[in-house]
């Protein structure tokens, strides 16, 4: 009798053990059948939320240490006992990255600013 593994195992094993032979070896699975699933449009589907999520998790992760991080920046920017090649480079990555932010932030503005315009003539 074949053995039936829920999509949830597999989509599991796929996302640790990064190839679908690891993955199939971790299971008790062979490769051919994770591939069969991987035909499946619902099974995709679930591998691709399951996949968003997991960004979705390390971006607000990483979003609560940014705060840190342009504090660690302006610190050896400020600190006169560092080299000065160091200080200009931290000096350069805060104005690249105020840079890249601010475009990020008008797009973002644009982009509900936009959204509220749709919805103003929307009647559904």
């Amino acid at each position: 009798m074949a053995k039936t593994i829920s999509d949830e195992i597999i989509i599991s094993a796929l996302m640790s053990n990064g190839t679908i032979k690891d993955s199939a070896a971790a299971i008790g699975l062979s490769e051919r059948t994770i591939y069969d699933r991987m035909s499946n449009g619902e099974f995709i589907e679930k591998y691709k939320s399951a996949k968003a999520d997991i960004v979705r998790k390390a971006v607000f992760e990483l979003n609560k240490q940014i705060g840190a991080a342009v504090n660690t920046v302006i610190e050896i920017m400020s600190d006169t006992t560092v080299n000065p090649a160091i200080r200009l480079q931290a000096a350069q990555t805060i104005l690249n990255n105020a840079n890249k932010f601010a475009e990020r932030l008008n797009d973002d503005e644009q982009s509900v600013a936009d959204q509220q315009e749709d919805n103003r003539f929307s009647f559904f």
